[in-house]
């Protein structure tokens, strides 16, 4: 689950936990908050407990600590502090409380504690009949083998959330238990519809491609990238890829770097062609340009591909150092944690 850091302020310039007394604000929390976002988590911590004991703002500050402990890996802390957290609001605010729960949720999965994990999403949905709930708690039925729990819980988050991307997420979570084919129906429910904008004809593009009915895709991918969907491209240039087709792939990536669009995305495409040419400086002078950008919705594929990159150059000794600093910042890669169960058996 892809984490954000919100930036709560219950009772605006009052602190959170007394909201009634006016106290002066140090800008400890602020500091704070520039210091999470900045990975230096010493500091962080630091500033959020000096937030918490002389500016009264228990609830916001227990609440970044226990996230910049979730970062550290450190969960026995991070627990503890997000249910301090909780444990001090005096007031209700359920986008703040429903933050925290997500982070449990995840926590308790990371530990292999399946049943809290299991309380905490149904105590979400008990109060909020959240969308993302009930999918998380059905993917996590799915993994236990708990079919019918698992549909249940699917077709509740898609009465709560009838977007694209939900049906996306439910067939990946069937994808990843090696169960695609289940997963598909969820797919053809979206193929089946008659796109009415550009966004549905992308839509209906990668429901024809992750069901690998590639002609279908790619006819409706370039109608779409023709009405102005640039998402579009970025998935045509995969599919060509996917079917030996780099040069048709190649010069979709080119089109959009000329046009100043996705260009981070577009260096990306560029050296998984130079992979599959075989043409390794190439790839890595991309994907160079690509992390020059410094685009962070891009960041983490540059740098994976970097490390295959110097895998197929059979230099396995950088590859291992570059993964090792990758897990560092993307513990939760799961085709990273495979791939160094590889690298850690070269030589």
């Amino acid at each position: 689950m892809k984490k954000r850091l919100l930036m709560f302020s219950l009772c605006g310039i009052l602190t959170v936990s007394g909201c009634g007394i006016f106290q002066e604000d140090s800008g400890a929390y602020d500091a704070g908050l520039a210091a999470l976002e900045k990975k230096d988590y010493i500091t962080a911590l630091g500033e959020f407990q000096d937030a918490a004991n002389e500016d009264g703002r228990q609830v916001e500050a227990y609440r970044c600590e226990g996230i910049v402990y979730y970062e550290m890996q450190d969960y026995e802390h991070a627990i503890m502090l997000f249910e301090k957290s909780l444990s001090e609001m005096k007031f209700k605010k359920p986008e703040f409380s429903r933050d925290i729960y997500y982070y449990l949720g995840e926590i308790y999965q990371l530990q292999g504690e399946k049943e809290k994990a299991l309380e905490v999403y149904g105590q979400l949905i008990k109060e909020e009949q959240d969308a993302q709930a009930y999918f998380l708690r059905g993917k996590l039925y799915l993994s236990e083998r708990e079919d019918e729990k698992a549909k249940a819980d699917f077709q509740k988050s898609l009465k709560k959330d009838e977007d694209f991307e939900n049906y996306i997420r439910i067939y990946l979570a069937y994808a990843q238990q090696n169960r695609s084919a289940d997963g598909s129906v969820y797919l053809e429910q979206v193929a089946a519809q008659t796109p009415d904008s550009p966004q549905g004809e992308y839509n209906q593009g990668r429901a024809y491609y992750y069901l690998e009915e590639y002609d279908k895709a790619r006819a409706i991918l370039i109608q779409a990238d023709n009405d102005g969907s640039e998402e579009s491209a970025i998935l045509l240039g995969k599919l060509y890829l996917d079917t030996g087709d780099t040069a048709n792939a190649r010069a979709i990536y080119q089109n959009l770097l000329q046009a100043e669009k996705l260009q981070a995305a577009a260096y990306n495409g560029l050296a998984l062609c130079d992979l599959a040419d075989g043409n390794f400086d190439s790839a890595f002078s991309n994907i160079s340009e690509g992390l020059a950008l410094d685009d962070g919705a891009e960041e983490e594929t540059l740098l994976y591909n970097e490390i295959v990159v110097y895998e197929k150059k059979l230099d396995f000794a950088t590859a291992k150092a570059k993964m090792t600093e990758f897990l560092a910042k993307y513990p939760d890669n799961q085709d990273a944690i495979r791939e160094n169960t590889f690298l850690q058996s070269r030589e």
